[in-house]
């Protein structure tokens, strides 16, 4: 695995700003062939120290200034690193955007990694290896918290980032049904 800071092209005002996977993709600057090759199967996008991203590299090329340009592609197994600290730090005014990602960081990575549900309708949930903490995905970037009781949680997706839509996304008929 290979990490890249992507945190001047992610907030600058090229035609990439806001774009992960157009950032990571980007033109590396000295990245040796033999590194591309070791470590060079998935990528670390990383924003302000937290993880923005992680891709599969399909493939790179060089252009006429050795510059690296990565084809990246999805990683669902690594969807939820992202929004995490990034397992990797550069230090103010690091030269150098691109950082190897030893084995022995990407294998305590794995041993992280969340037992992952897929609900359907664009919904999954994360439990994490220890089952003491979850995370929920909706199918929006608006999802709100609609009630809490008695250990459940109501989660809706919000209309116009304001209302919460409809019914709770599950619907009990006991005690925790909320009031």
């Amino acid at each position: 695995m290979l990490a890249v800071n992507i945190t001047v092209s992610f907030t600058g005002d090229d035609e990439r700003a806001g774009d992960v996977r157009a950032c990571a993709a980007g033109r590396w600057a000295n990245i040796a062939d033999s590194t591309l090759e070791a470590f060079g199967d998935e990528l670390l996008a990383v924003a302000n120290g937290y993880v923005a991203g992680v891709f599969t590299v399909r493939g790179w090329s060089r252009d006429g200034d050795r510059k690296v340009a990565f084809d990246l592609g999805p990683a669902p197994d690594w969807d939820w690193l992202t929004g995490q600290a990034s397992p990797v730090q550069w230090s103010r005014g690091q030269a150098n955007a691109v950082r190897k990602v030893g084995g022995v960081i990407v294998s305590a990575l794995r041993a992280r990694r969340p037992h992952r549900v897929d609900s359907g309708h664009g919904w999954s949930l994360d439990v994490s290896p220890d089952g003491r903490t979850a995370t929920v995905r909706g199918p929006s970037s608006a999802v709100v918290v609609t009630a809490v009781h008695a250990g459940v949680a109501w989660l809706a997706v919000a209309d116009n980032l304001g209302s919460a839509s409809a019914a709770p996304a599950t619907a009990r008929t006991d005690s925790a049904t909320p009031h």
